[in-house]
């Protein structure tokens, strides 16, 4: 099985989720609680998967590789905007 990662065309979704969390972020919440809030919502639905089809491991491999994909996105973007600067 291929490891499923997040499209390009799952941004919108992405961005949405980050303007909820940044207007929680506008009342107090700090950056490490929203990382906090994001964890548990990944391990809720890590336990959401249907279990029959989807093991463990290959939840686990597929926030893993996510994980990994999301902080070259960022990696990328920062240097992008090093350059322009």
């Amino acid at each position: 099985m291929s490891v499923v990662t997040a499209r390009p065309e799952h941004e919108v979704t992405y961005q949405e989720l980050a303007d909820l969390l940044k207007r929680r972020a506008d009342k107090g919440i700090s950056a490490l609680e929203v990382l906090a809030i994001a964890a548990n919502m990944v391990g809720k639905l890590v336990a959401m998967q249907d279990q029959r089809s989807v093991t463990p491991e290959m939840a686990m491999e597929v926030v893993a590789r996510n994980v990994e994909v999301g902080n070259q996105q960022v990696i990328t973007n920062l240097a992008s905007a090093a350059r322009r600067a």
